[in-house]
């Protein structure tokens, strides 16, 4: 179980009730639809759980208890003191409040400070502005460009930060 608070917001681990309700509400960026399906959603939550050790996943919560994204810390190599971070806040009246930002420095300061890590990468569109711009803010560089590398066929930019 994982639990870190925040000035404005906190990371923990969901339930999965949270989980259905973050999903419920989720909207992604551009033109790609979603559709709720609370099947699809239950088996994300199981293999949340499954995978917690290695690959933990834990919801953005609100200073209200709302939750409003999820983060994951995945692919963890210990042996290489390293991970790769996820992030999404549920919808746009979640963004560009600074949540996604606090949120990845709690998630830095958990990996080096309770995993031991040294090491973080994080894959960003390079459509992806915003994140581009709360990278930099949370100390990520971008190291290397993959041309076309990502679903919509837009280049991917792997971004790196020392813990």
């Amino acid at each position: 179980m994982i639990e870190i608070h925040g000035k404005n917001l906190s990371l923990r681990t969901m339930t999965q009730k949270e989980m259905r309700a973050l999903w419920r509400k989720f909207v992604p960026e551009g033109d790609k639809p979603f559709v709720y399906d609370e099947a699809v959603i239950d088996k994300m939550y199981d293999l949340s759980v499954e995978r917690e050790e290695w690959n933990p996943t834990v919801g953005i919560f609100s200073k209200t208890d709302e939750v409003i994204g999820e983060l994951t810390l995945q692919r963890i190599v210990y042996s290489e003191l390293r991970c790769d971070l996820a992030i999404f806040l549920a919808n746009e009246s979640y963004r560009n409040k600074g949540f996604g930002t606090e949120a990845i420095m709690l998630a830095k300061k958990y990996a080096k400070e309770k995993l031991g890590l040294k090491r973080m990468y994080a894959d960003v569109s390079v459509n992806n502005a915003r994140m581009r711009a709360v990278m930099k803010k949370c100390g990520f560089m971008n190291t290397k460009t993959f041309k076309g590398d990502m679903p919509d066929g837009s280049d991917r930019l792997v971004y790196f930060a020392l813990l």
